[in-house]
């Protein structure tokens, strides 16, 4: 009787135990018990990876549901979270924990990120990673009460990307073999907010309080360096964010690239970098004031204030600014033809203008980005504009020389055709009576594309070989490819207009402009041979629409 007894109590026992754990332990739902308390998913906490941190899920009054767990060596955790608290919106928070700093190469104290986990998204398998973009949109929601979507789009405005939570980071300067291009982006961007704390100034530890204060900036939709008070102080340091805070993404992107970027991203897969419209240099405050077209392949015109870096508030006069551009593609650089700005009428604002060979973006395919420098003596800043395709048809068209007129190819020891570009600058006039402004300019190297007009002399130290004297040079345009009108170039800076009006283009009405260039008795072809004199190659169409 006594031995029925002690088997009895073991039995009951032993279920009682059983019972207690799997009300306890719960049973993640990846393991697929149809009775599991818990959902289990997985993730990372990346600065670069944070390994040591502790991870909590908290619903959005703070209180914590889940955890806490801690990150191993990869900066990754697994978290079980009470299916009951699936229904609601949660965020994700690590604190603590140290990390490999990409931008300085140093072993660095991690603080406080976090990421906004959306009511009834998470199931068996899902992955939430905690970044730094994640980590201001999180605040956005909860300390200044916007909306994920209202949180997501003035992210996207600053930064030109919206974090993607599910996604895993790499780590850019060290990249996982085999991650993927988008995993390999979240890691560089992850890392171009270390490398924004650097420039500032800052230390590596205080990118956290970097990402709060762009955070609060954000709060009213602007990314300014502003708030209702003035100027954001950084806490913990001396530092303010400054007024030209949204260029500093691009910047640090590149200085990122130049020195730690291992991921091995080019430039047309970067997306396009954030277009902000005001850079500081030393001594003075450039504000990019777009025209009345954004830009584009082409012609494109704006404005360049400049005042005084200090308050902003002084016109600077008197300047001689000069322009840079440059596009950075897959596998090459190359500049543009470009004109120096001209200060205008107002005190301190300069007109410029540009002529951009490539788009950008075409059909929402990114090419690579366009860097424009302004220089000031010996002060500059830089500007990333996106430039679109070429609006009301073409922007430029191409000529190329003869055998007689080549220059150095890309591969060494080769050479090509020498390229003219034809850009339409303007059309004036009626109907039956336009005038037409066109723009010239050649190539003498990716880097160099001089205008042309008689007198110049194509060289540079990159081609001593392949020189080039003008001494002759006909614009010819017509609207039938019969008759042909003459240009006038004497004003020896590439600009070449029409010496009588032609006929042939309606006010309002996209049509055809056939232009001819003859350099040094030579015919310039679209094809780089012989004319065929039937019009085959004999000379480039321009659209335009008076």
């Amino acid at each position: 009787m006594l031995i029925l007894k002690k088997s009895l109590w073991l039995n009951l026992a032993m279920a009682l135990s059983v019972a207690l754990c799997l009300t306890a332990c719960g049973g993640s739902s990846s393991n697929g018990n149809a009775g599991s308390s818990t959902t289990t998913i997985t993730g990372s906490i990346f600065a670069a990876p944070v390994s040591g941190a502790s991870v909590s899920v908290k619903d959005t009054n703070g209180n914590v549901i889940a955890g806490p767990e801690s990150t191993d060596s990869n900066g990754e955790y697994s978290i079980s979270i009470p299916n009951a608290n699936l229904g609601q919106d949660l965020v994700l928070e690590s604190t603590g924990g140290s990390f490999m700093d990409e931008a300085t190469g140093t072993s660095t104290s991690a603080n406080t990120l976090t990421a906004y986990v959306p009511a009834n998204s998470l199931s068996s398998g899902s992955q939430i990673h905690a970044t730094p973009g994640s980590t201001i949109i999180e605040r956005l929601m909860t300390q200044h009460s916007m909306t994920r979507t209202q949180a997501e789009t003035v992210f996207q405005n600053a930064f030109v990307y919206t974090p993607d939570v599910s996604l895993a980071p790499t780590d850019a300067t060290d990249p996982t073999a085999g991650a993927s291009t988008d995993e390999k982006l979240e890691g560089l961007r992850a890392a171009v907010f270390s490398q924004m704390a650097s420039d500032l100034g800052l230390t590596a530890a205080d990118q956290f309080q970097l990402m709060a204060s762009l955070a609060d900036d954000l709060a009213d939709g602007q990314l300014d360096g502003q708030d209702s008070n003035g100027a954001i102080m950084i806490p913990g340091t001396t530092v303010s964010l400054k007024s030209d805070i949204s260029n500093r993404f691009a910047l640090a992107l590149e200085h990122f690239r130049t020195g730690n970027d291992h991921s091995g991203l080019t430039a047309d897969q970067l997306g396009a970098l954030p277009f902000a419209k005001v850079a500081l240099s030393d001594s003075y405050r450039f504000e990019y004031v777009a025209g009345m077209m954004a830009a584009a392949e082409g012609k494109t015109q704006f404005k360049i204030k400049v005042t005084d870096a200090d308050t902003g508030a002084i016109p600077q006069t008197g300047l001689s600014l000069s322009l840079m551009a440059m596009m950075h593609m897959a596998t090459m650089n190359h500049s543009a033809p470009d004109t120096d700005c001209v200060e205008s009428s107002t005190p301190g604002t300069y007109d410029c203008t540009v002529f951009y060979l490539m788009p950008s973006q075409m059909m929402n395919t990114t090419m690579g980005y366009w860097q424009l420098k302004v220089m000031a003596g010996s002060e500059s800043a830089v500007f990333y504009p996106t430039v679109n395709m070429a609006m009301n048809g073409n922007g430029k068209i191409q000529l190329k020389g003869q055998s007689g007129d080549l220059i150095a190819g890309m591969m060494a020891g080769s050479t090509e055709h020498r390229t003219y570009y034809i850009f339409k600058d303007s059309v004036s006039g009626t109907t039956g009576n336009h005038m037409i402004k066109l723009f010239v300019a050649a190539k003498v190297s990716m880097m160099s594309f001089p205008t042309a007009y008689v007198g110049q002399t194509l060289s540079s130290q990159d081609d001593p070989s392949h020189v080039l004297n003008i001494s002759s040079m006909n614009v010819e345009v017509s609207t039938d490819g019969a008759n042909w009108v003459g240009a006038d170039g004497s004003s020896n800076d590439g600009y070449w207009t029409t010496v009588s009006g032609i006929s042939g283009l309606a006010d309002g009405v996209e049509g055809n402009l056939y232009v001819k260039l003859t350099v040094n008795g030579e015919q310039k072809t679209t094809d780089g041979a012989v004319p065929a004199g039937n019009g085959s190659n004999d000379y480039a169409t321009i659209t335009f629409a008076p």
